[in-house]
């Protein structure tokens, strides 16, 4: 099986495409072609991280900028159990080479079919950077020696797209290495083509989007789970569907949406601010491959709060100053939140987004300094001016 949704909708409609790369059974020791290929470990966060967005898709299938009609899935599991994300909308197929090619086409076909149609693409898995353009490799890497990088080009599929006249808009999500690998880089590799060559000399539409977790020669990694610890996905993905659900989201067509320019603007603030947990010491650099030039929000959130990191103007007096979030410049009436003093750090909190301006009030005894703001975007730097 690999459609977790297929439904008929009237109109414009979103289709989706999900790839989880975590069992690589040809690039281990004994196995394989390429002996410098039999040490890449498997990835059940990889795997995982696909089932995430599978879920975040499905259960916000009816507030995606077009409905979604079809999800396709493909996801190489590997059987390791322990920590592992329960997920029960399986089984599906796995991300061979030979699936991708017949999946992917049958998906470029939908979403290319009708005028006005949007689409998805997300991927999880081991990837790298060739000729500048970010890659996912497949199940099959090492399998053959005919072709032993077994990958999709992210870049040329996101090219083929911006050729494509027929659909609206592509959000396209890679949460993917962007490390250089010198055989791949100065070989050969065919890619795994399910979608139209792209037309160099065709008219472009810069409506497609490819955010990316990792910058040419970097490095992504997994987290835990902020619910569960045991639990690991890709970082980036973690962060992507904080920002989706809400986290960051603007005032846009008379409702609260999500579009790709606010996303590479917010990830890293959101990262520092909601998974603090993390290992500062591995980077996160998430980068646009791919920018589009119009506005379409990919996602309208729904019953959502708005980060907000307040500190003091200088930030030394922190400790000094009892907070609070209030709709009146008044600290004694009831507020939307409160810290009490004590605490040298910033003052993480959220707040229900609005188009009415809220204070942030640093109280200090019977004196008070407050901030007006505008709960209509994430605010990572709030600062009050306080003596």
């Amino acid at each position: 099986m690999t459609l977790l949704i297929d439904r008929p909708l009237a109109g414009p409609k979103t289709h989706a495409f999900v790839i989880g790369v975590g069992d690589y059974p040809y690039a281990k020791e004994n196995e394989g072609v390429q002996a410098n290929l039999r040490g890449v470990n498997n990835l059940p966060s990889a795997a995982d991280s696909a089932k995430l967005m599978c879920d975040w898709l499905i259960e916000n299938q009816e507030i995606l900028t077009a409905p979604l009609a079809t999800l396709e899935v493909l996801i190489s599991d590997p059987q390791d159990t322990a920590g592992r994300y329960s997920w029960n909308r399986g089984p599906v197929d796995r991300a061979t080479e030979v699936n991708v090619l017949e999946r992917g086409e049958a998906w470029f076909n939908r979403v290319t079919a009708e005028p006005g149609d949007i689409a998805f693409f997300y991927c999880c898995g081991h990837g790298a950077s060739h000729l500048q353009q970010p890659v996912l490799f497949l199940e099959n890497l090492n399998q053959n020696a005919i072709n032993v990088w077994k990958h999709i080009d992210l870049g040329s599929l996101a090219n083929s797209l911006r050729k494509n006249q027929s659909i609206s808009a592509a959000f396209m999500f890679s949460d993917t290495c962007g490390e250089y690998l010198p055989g791949f880089e100065l070989g050969r590799a065919q890619d795994c083509r399910f979608y139209p060559d792209p037309n160099l000399f065709a008219v472009s539409r810069n409506q497609v989007s490819l955010l990316c977790a990792a910058a040419e020669g970097m490095l992504a990694y997994e987290g835990c789970s902020v619910e569960d610890e045991t639990l690991k996905f890709g970082r980036f993905t973690q962060t992507l569907i904080k920002g989706l659900s809400g986290s960051s989201a603007r005032w846009l067509q008379n409702r609260w949406g999500v579009i790709p320019h606010h996303l590479l603007m917010d990830l890293k603030s959101l990262r520092r601010v909601f998974f603090n947990h993390w290992d500062e010491n591995l980077p996160f650099e998430p980068y646009q491959a791919v920018m589009p030039s119009e506005l379409t929000p990919i996602v309208f959130p729904q019953q959502f709060e708005l980060p907000i990191v307040v500190m003091t103007d200088p930030p030394e007096r922190m400790a000094h100053f009892n907070f609070v979030i209030s709709q009146q410049n008044d600290p004694t009436l009831p507020s939307l939140k409160c810290r009490d003093a004590g605490d040298p750090s910033a003052w993480f909190t959220t707040v229900p987004p609005s188009c009415n301006a809220l204070y942030a009030i640093a109280v200090d005894g019977t004196d008070y300094y407050p901030a007006l703001f505008q709960p209509n975007a994430p605010l990572f730097d709030q600062r009050v001016i306080v003596r």
